[in-house]
């Protein structure tokens, strides 16, 4: 009985030691395929270590490409809706015919900073031509065409909309923090400094560069993010409201600190965009600025491994 019970434990015994053994020489292959240059023409894994932003040069709009790590795509804003003859002529781009250009299919999410043209109208061809998981909005209700015609594309696109407040953290992968500040509650008002200070604000940080994305808020906006101190402090502010002078605040532009101003604004354009009021204000802070209308598309790379791990791409220089 014994020697029967000691015969079947060293057969179990082997048995172990023959299954962690393949267990064992099967882990190390998978792992030198995926260690491999080409992971042995059998895996393929798109991971750049380089968070992508494209300011993307649609005249006097905004419209933003943020390309993450892992390969997630989100497009904040997407300029105004114009024929393309008159984007050829003016020399500007069409934010569905950008993403085209440089091989984007499939948009995780798009921003609706806020619903005047310049800034949704682009959207539109977008949200009918790519394939977008979700639409992130702020509160309330716009009722202009351009407004309708969002709701019925989203519709017929079976495009999932949420509505984007102040305080809301967006997934947008481990890797990425965002938060938006603002606005806190629905539209009620039509008047276009309303309309603007209904802004999505978004703060994204990766690694130790963060980013204040500000959409078109003009000064009681700006002193109602203000409330959260020295958090909103962003190495890159995309500037609110094309640089004009009901926007950035001095006391404002001094909390966020930005060594990098972005501001998105078309040439000679009708609102003398951006205002003398404002250069200055950018200047007395040191802030470096870089203009859509004078460097064309503007490509940000941000490594995140300390404060000053970023680099720019012009188009103009």
């Amino acid at each position: 009985m014994s020697k029967f019970g000691f015969e079947q434990k060293s057969f179990q015994s082997k048995k172990t030691n023959f299954v962690f053994a393949a267990l064992l020489i099967l882990v190390i292959f998978v792992w030198a395929l995926l260690l491999s240059p080409d992971h042995g023409g059998l895996v393929t894994i798109n991971i750049n270590p380089e968070l992508r932003v494209d300011f993307i040069n649609v005249g006097q709009g905004d419209a933003i490409l943020i390309r993450t790590p892992m390969g997630k795509n989100y497009l904040i804003d997407g300029g105004a809706n114009v024929p393309i003859t008159e984007a050829r002529r003016s020399g500007r781009e069409l934010a569905h015919n950008y993403l085209r250009n440089i091989g984007i299919g499939h948009l995780d999410g798009v921003v609706i900073t806020h619903w005047h043209n310049d800034h949704l109208g682009g959207l539109l061809p977008v949200l009918r031509l790519y394939d977008v998981g979700v639409v992130y909005e702020p509160p309330g209700a716009f009722e202009t065409e351009a407004y309708k015609d969002f709701e019925a594309t989203c519709s017929k696109q079976h495009i999932r909309r949420v509505t984007t407040k102040a305080g809301d953290v967006l997934e947008w992968g481990n890797e990425l923090f965002v938060q938006a500040l603002h606005p806190e509650k629905p539209l009620d008002s039509k008047e276009y400094s309303d309309v603007n200070n209904l802004s999505i604000v978004l703060l994204v940080r990766y690694g130790k560069v963060q980013m204040f994305f500000a959409g078109d808020i003009e000064e009681d906006a700006e002193r109602e993010v203000m409330k959260y101190g020295e958090a909103v402090q962003s190495q890159i502010l995309k500037v609110p409201h094309h640089g004009a002078d009901t926007s950035d605040y001095f006391s404002f532009l001094q909390l966020v600190s930005p060594e990098i101003g972005l501001i998105m604004v078309g040439e000679n354009n009708a609102f003398r965009h951006p205002s003398v009021r404002t250069l200055t204000n950018y200047e007395r802070l040191g802030t470096k600025i870089y203009r859509t209308d004078r460097h064309g598309n503007i490509r940000l790379f941000v490594g995140g491994k300390d404060e000053k791990d970023f680099r720019f791409e012009l188009d103009q220089r």
